[in-house]
């Protein structure tokens, strides 16, 4: 009897203890795949616009952004450490560039390196394929395309810094503001609008891109033929230079009149050289009244300057 039952003991001490190794191993394991599923989240495989996988960080804590809607960046919280503040020269960005290193244009190499990011976001992937190919080797690189309408480029920073659910409400704060405002100025069916870039003695006339994206959104001005034809139908094309001749055929029921700077001196100066033209006062824009003059630095639609842009517009066409 003895003799059995110390053999049960021994039988039940090994499966015992073979339990406490299978328990250990089953432990063991599963830490092991909590390691690995913290790995997996540190980076996260992006699809850029050019269609190629990209590994990049999940959070990333250190961004360069080289282009020229920083704004957009600034509005969403986004690390920016460095960038090309030559397109933050304008007054909405007055105090809000504070700590960021201005790392020249396009980019010095040497300063974004002195900078350790642990992401670049490069709008000039198209013009300096040699820059972006350096860019990559200091941090992961992702191509990204600032003419897109607002709510397209915020989508795209939704998806890139994890974003997404911001990104929306983002886009839904700024319709309703864009709401607001077309209801306040109340306009006609059908009201053409067109928007004129005065650089020097040149003038241009603008697409759906930059301010345009604002006068010919939802609820805004419709688009004159001419500039849909010309430019937005146009592959490739946002803006084009226009002589005195086609003034007439460009011109829609409201001119928006951007010039280089905003003071008293350069809006007279503005004046002088529209008014030389012998058309510019027989449009009907003109002698209506409906011309508005302001600066160019509102030619954008980035987040920082919608802020003040969408109140902005409105007081231009309120102006004697």
């Amino acid at each position: 009897m003895k003799k059995h039952r110390g053999k049960r003991i021994i039988i039940w001490a090994g499966v015992f203890l073979l339990l406490l190794i299978l328990s250990a191993c089953s432990n063991s394991g599963g830490n092991a795949s909590d390691v690995q599923v913290e790995e997996s989240e540190k980076t996260i495989q992006y699809t850029t616009i050019k269609g190629e996988q990209v590994e990049i960080p999940a959070h990333p804590k250190r961004v360069v952004y080289i282009g020229p809607t920083l704004g957009d960046f600034l509005v969403m919280d986004i690390p920016i450490v460095g960038s090309n503040l030559i397109h933050a020269n304008h007054s909405y960005y007055e105090g809000k560039t504070a700590g960021i290193v201005d790392v020249g244009h396009p980019g010095d190499l040497e300063m974004i390196l002195t900078l350790k990011p642990d992401l670049i976001i490069n709008s000039y992937y198209n013009a300096d394929a040699e820059q972006n190919a350096a860019l990559s080797k200091i941090a992961p690189t992702i191509p990204f395309n600032p003419a897109l309408p607002y709510a397209e480029r915020i989508k795209e920073m939704g998806n890139i810094f994890g974003q997404q659910k911001e990104a929306a409400q983002l886009i839904a704060k700024f319709e309703t503001q864009s709401q607001e405002m077309w209801d306040k100025l109340q306009l006609a069916e059908g009201e053409t609008a067109t928007v004129f870039y005065q650089l020097g003695k040149t003038l241009y006339v603008m697409g759906n891109r930059s301010l345009g994206a604002i006068i010919y959104g939802d609820n805004g001005f419709a688009i004159p033929p001419a500039v849909q034809k010309n430019i937005i139908d146009q592959k490739g094309v946002s803006f084009v230079e226009v002589s005195e001749e086609v003034l007439p055929e460009f011109a829609g029921d409201h001119l928006f009149v951007l010039i280089q700077d905003n003071d008293d001196e350069s809006k007279t100066e503005s004046d002088r050289l529209l008014q030389r033209s012998p058309l510019w006062g027989t449009l009907p824009a003109v002698q209506k009244g409906n011309v508005y003059v302001a600066s160019a630095e509102w030619n954008t639609d980035n987040l920082l300057a919608l802020e003040q842009l969408f109140k902005e517009l409105p007081q231009w066409m309120q102006r004697p």
